[in-house]
């Protein structure tokens, strides 16, 4: 791998970044972290090898159909006719799954739907006493369409999202526009991906006089493998278009001096820079089967107890490729209360189904 090209193709990334990033910016000032956001579940990662780098990637091009959710112009010939279905047993008894497809078409590009659902169960309803007077449901979805088009080395796509919220009586509705790009090395293990995602607005609210903000975010991302090294890496950062992304809690970061004073610990520059990243890496023992490793820190300073990580921010995975079909499990260490597991199974219908 030469690491010059690299850095050229990182450079020229960081200029189409910086131009995307000037054009947002008065769009996206009041936007942040920590809750401030409605529809944050468009960001969960839906399907195993997403969870097991990290849960951010969008420069991974690989026979995973579900990479489109992260980054549309991860749509290409290698996700052609593939089918994929996901289940995540959330904590609390939540469910999450995924159901993604690509198809290409000759003359008009390629595309790609997908169906993110998560019931969260029943749930009783009481009164102002607390007398149990019936019960009610809530879940969310999101429901996407993908786009790609290849243009030499780089492929350009777009989706378009449907985002609801039902609580109860209660509901929310947004559309959400993702814009991506990524660039593939012609030789290379190389391939560089930036995506703008949920760009826009709420088309309901669940009262008429609450606002809702989008869960705005810039993402950009390497992967590449070393030409002799059986491990392929992956480097993604995201929400490039706010710089501090810390939440400090009063009651996590206030300690009490000898003297009996309070004193605030402020986040350094270095964890605030560390929290814009997540590390990925993939195992490579053969062509049918690999292992992934991933870390996120900004999972891991927030999701960490006072006085124990306990393996926040860590994932695991593997995935195994038979004939037609891949399976993939990865566990996420999210808390110490426990991990989350995430099965996918994808499958290549125009194999399946080929002609003889």
């Amino acid at each position: 791998m030469q690491f010059s090209s690299i850095l050229f193709h990182v450079r020229r990334y960081f200029l189409y970044l910086t131009l995307c990033l000037c054009w947002v910016d008065t769009a996206v000032q009041a936007q942040y972290l920590g809750g401030r956001t409605s529809f944050s579940f468009v960001n969960l990662p839906g399907h195993a090898p997403l969870a097991a780098l990290g849960g951010i990637n969008v420069s991974l091009r690989n026979q995973n159909v579900n990479s489109f959710l992260s980054n549309p112009a991860l749509l290409s010939t290698q996700t052609d006719k593939h089918i994929s279905l996901s289940y995540v047993p959330y904590y609390a008894g939540i469910n999450y799954s995924t159901l993604a497809y690509s198809h290409p078409l000759k003359k008009a590009g390629r595309w790609a739907a997908g169906l993110q659902y998560i019931n969260y169960g029943t749930f009783e309803e009481t009164d102002a006493t607390g007398a149990v007077i019936g019960s009610f449901k809530a879940s969310d979805y999101i429901l996407t369409t993908g786009y790609s088009h290849i243009i030499g080395h780089y492929t350009l796509g777009a989706n378009l999202k449907l985002a609801g919220s039902t609580i109860a009586n209660y509901s929310a509705y947004a559309a959400m526009l993702d814009i991506g790009a990524v660039f593939k090395h012609p030789v290379h293990d190389l391939s560089i991906g930036l995506v703008i995602k949920n760009a826009g607005f709420a088309l309901k609210a669940y009262h008429p006089e609450v606002s809702l903000a989008m869960p705005f975010d810039v993402q950009a991302g390497v992967s590449f493998k070393p030409k002799f090294m059986p491990l392929r890496f992956s480097f993604t950062a995201h929400h490039l278009h706010q710089l501090d992304i810390a939440y400090d809690d009063p009651a996590f970061n206030t300690t009490i001096d000898p003297n009996g004073n309070k004193v605030v610990e402020k986040v350094g520059v270095a964890d605030k820079i560390a929290r814009h990243f997540t590390v990925g890496t993939q195992i490579l023992l053969g062509k049918a089967f690999q292992i992934q490793v991933g870390y996120n820190h900004l999972l891991r300073q927030e999701l960490r107890l006072i006085n124990q990580a306990a393996g926040s921010g860590f994932s695991l995975g593997a995935s195994l490729h038979i004939k037609s079909f891949d399976i993939a499990y990865a566990r996420g260490f999210h808390h110490a209360a426990g991990g989350i597991s995430y099965l996918t199974l994808i499958s290549n219908l125009g194999t399946v189904f080929k002609k003889k």
